[in-house]
């Protein structure tokens, strides 16, 4: 019951990526338990047409074991959630560079605060000198 087992015309099964929704034949699909002595209590999908009339035919319906299935759709979200990843680090790099383009050369404010006593003593000390000179 491998997904890619030969089928007795000797065409390939096609494998279905995750969890099958539906047969290529357009039917849906049901979950059933193997009663084969190599995989007694196993669940798998089949396709409900081949289920129902070609029971354990080797056909080109689809077939996959649920483990199998839950593997790829785990694989698949692990490959969506890098992607999501990787767009969020662009993301993020470009509102970066987009705010500090927007910000323009920043303005160095000076370190030493002068006071407003400073600034009047220092006035004061200057006409004091023009008047003395005078």
């Amino acid at each position: 019951m491998s997904a890619s087992s030969s089928t007795t015309s000797g065409r390939r099964r096609v494998r279905t990526p995750g969890i099958p929704s539906k047969c290529w034949c357009g039917v849906g699909i049901t979950e059933l338990i193997s009663k084969t002595n190599q995989n007694p209590y196993r669940w798998y999908y089949r396709c409900i047409y081949a289920a129902v009339s070609l029971r354990l035919e080797n056909d080109n319906h689809v077939i996959k074991w649920v483990e199998e299935a839950f593997t790829d759709e785990i694989q698949q979200l692990d490959n969506q959630v890098r992607m999501l990843e990787e767009e969020v680090q662009f993301l993020k790099a470009t509102i970066r560079s987009e705010s500090e383009l927007s910000e323009g050369p920043k303005i160095m404010e000076p370190k030493i605060k002068i006071s407003r006593g400073c600034v009047i003593l220092a006035v004061v000390s200057v006409l004091g000198i023009m008047m003395y000179k005078k």
